[in-house]
């Protein structure tokens, strides 16, 4: 057994595109005709396309959402450059 095959068995996340299962945007979030929001999704495995899918979300879960990255991107934001150390 390879080093890859046991860290796909250990359930290990790799920055290659070309390992395990990976879910990326596909598009532009848009309305339902019921008034939610689907956001439109890609699937692969092991860098094979196997088709895509739409994640739907009601207002709250969208807000939720909209609330948790938002709190994220501001704690991982990068310092700006005229802030930045010289050393």
């Amino acid at each position: 057994m390879t080093m890859t095959q046991r860290a796909r068995r250990r359930g290990a996340v790799t920055a290659n595109p070309h390992q395990g299962v990976r879910i990326t945007r596909a598009g532009l979030p848009a309305p339902t005709a019921a008034g939610r929001f689907a956001l439109p999704l890609a699937v692969t495995l092991d860098g094979r396309d196997l088709g895509t899918a739409r994640l739907v979300l009601t207002h709250e879960d969208a807000a939720a959402l909209h609330a948790q990255l938002g709190h994220l991107l501001a704690e991982s934001s990068p310092t700006p450059p005229d802030e930045r150390s010289d050393t």
